[in-house]
C-alpha cells in the first residue's frame, strides 16, 4: 500500500456531527487543543470556522438526500438560496441558514478593529446550527409549504 493510500484509510471526512462536537470541546476549553486554544487565545475565530463547516456539511448533506444535482454545485450560496425554493425546506429555514452562515463568516474573519466572537455569541450559533441540521434531517422530499411566514 503506497504512502497516499495508508493516509487516505486512516483519514476521515469531517461530519458535522464531528465538527459540531469539536466546536463544543473548544467551547468547554476541552479535549486534545482545548486548552492549548485557549491558553492562545485562536480557539473563537476556530470555533465559528468548525460550526460554519458543520453548517455547510448539513447543506449538503441535505441536497444530497434531497436533489443529488444541486448537491454536485460548487457554490454554496445557490444551494443556500434553493433552500428556500419549491425544493427546499422553506423560507423560514433558509433565512436562519443565511444569518447563521452569515454570523459564522464574519466571526472567522480577522479585523484589528473588531473583537472576536464570545463564547456566548459562538454557543448560540452552535445551538442554532445544531437545531437547523435537525431540522433539515427531518426534512423528506416532498416539497415545502412555502406560504406566508
Amino acid at each position: 500500500m503506497s504512502a497516499p493510500t495508508m493516509l487516505r484509510s486512516r483519514v476521515t471526512a469531517p461530519t458535522p456531527q464531528r465538527c459540531l462536537a469539536a466546536a463544543d470541546q473548544l467551547l468547554r476549553g476541552a479535549g486534545p487543543l482545548g486548552a492549548q486554544a485557549v491558553d492562545a487565545g485562536w480557539w473563537p475565530r476556530a470555533c465559528a470556522c468548525l460550526i460554519r463547516l458543520a453548517l455547510e456539511g448539513g447543506v449538503d448533506g441535505y441536497w444530497r438526500r434531497v436533489r443529488p444535482a444541486v448537491a454536485e454545485c460548487q457554490q454554496g450560496r445557490a444551494k443556500h438560496l434553493m433552500l428556500g425554493g419549491r425544493l427546499g425546506p422553506g423560507r423560514p429555514v433558509a433565512r436562519r441558514v443565511a444569518y447563521a452562515w452569515a454570523a459564522l463568516s464574519a466571526a472567522t474573519h480577522h479585523h484589528c478593529y473588531e473583537l472576536a466572537p464570545t463564547a456566548a455569541e459562538l454557543r448560540r450559533l452552535h445551538t442554532e446550527v445544531t437545531a437547523l441540521l435537525a431540522r433539515l434531517d427531518r426534512t423528506d422530499t416532498t416539497p415545502a409549504d412555502h406560504g406566508a411566514d
